[in-house]
C-alpha cells in the first residue's frame, strides 16, 4: 500500500531530473578539466538519491517496520546534506585558490561529518533544511564577495536557483496543502526541480580557479 503517492511521484520525478542533469554534466567534455564540474555533478547525483529515498519513506513507510523506514529516512537526510557539502566544494573550487581552498574544504567536509553523525540520531526535516540552506547562503555570500565569482557567468544561475530553494523550502514548512494530492511536501518538489534546473546551468559554467 503506497501512503502518500503524490508525494513519492514527485519526490522520484526529483530524483529523477537531478540524476539525468548529473549525467549530462558529468558527460561534458569540459567536466575532465574542471573539478568544481565533476563536484557539481555529484552534487546533484547526491540529491537524486536523497530524493529517492525521501520518496521511497514518504510512499511506503506504513508497510515497513521502524528499522527499515528509519534507515531510509536517515540515508535522505544524510544524503542532502552531502549535497549541500558537494555544492559548496564546488563553488570553493571554483572561487577560492590554493593553499586557502584546501583548508576551507576541510573545515566544510568537517562540519558535514558532524551533521550526519547529529542525524543518526535525529530525525526532524528542519536539520535538512538548515544544512542546505545554510550551503546555499556561504555560496551567495562567496558569489557577493569574491572577485573571482561576482560577475562569473554561473552567478546569475546560481543566485536564482537560490532564490527558488528558499521559496520551495518556506513552502514546506508553511504546512499548506492545496489539494489532497498536492500537498505542501508535493509542491517543494516541483518547485526545487526548477531550482535544480537553474543551478544545472549554472554548474555547467563553473571553472576551476588557478594560481
Amino acid at each position: 500500500m503506497i501512503t502518500e503517492p503524490s508525494t513519492l511521484v514527485t519526490d522520484y520525478l526529483l530524483a529523477t531530473l537531478c540524476l539525468w542533469l548529473a549525467w549530462r554534466l558529468r558527460a561534458r567534455p569540459l567536466a575532465a578539466h574542471r573539478r568544481a564540474v565533476r563536484l557539481f555533478s555529484a552534487a546533484l547525483a547526491a540529491t537524486a538519491a536523497g530524493s529517492f529515498a525521501g520518496g521511497t519513506y514518504h510512499g511506503f513507510k506504513i508497510v515497513l517496520s521502524d528499522g527499515v523506514a528509519g534507515a531510509i529516512w536517515t540515508t535522505s537526510t544524510i544524503a542532502i546534506g552531502a549535497a549541500a557539502c558537494l555544492l559548496l566544494s564546488a563553488v570553493l573550487t571554483a572561487g577560492v585558490r590554493e593553499p586557502a581552498r584546501r583548508w576551507l574544504l576541510v573545515a566544510v567536509w568537517g562540519q558535514f561529518a558532524a551533521y550526519a553523525l547529529w542525524m543518526l540520531q535525529h530525525d526532524e526535516f528542519v536539520n535538512v533544511i538548515i544544512e542546505y540552506g545554510s550551503a546555499l547562503l556561504i555560496i551567495a555570500l562567496l558569489y557577493l564577495g569574491l572577485p573571482t565569482l561576482r560577475y562569473h557567468r554561473s552567478a546569475r544561475w546560481i543566485i536564482a536557483s537560490i532564490v527558488v530553494t528558499i521559496a520551495a523550502a518556506a513552502v514546506q514548512q508553511s504546512g499548506i496543502d492545496v489539494h489532497v494530492y498536492l500537498n505542501h511536501n508535493d509542491l517543494q518538489h516541483l518547485i526545487q526541480m526548477i531550482a535544480v534546473a537553474l543551478l544545472y546551468k549554472g554548474g555547467a559554467e563553473l571553472r576551476d580557479a588557478v594560481g
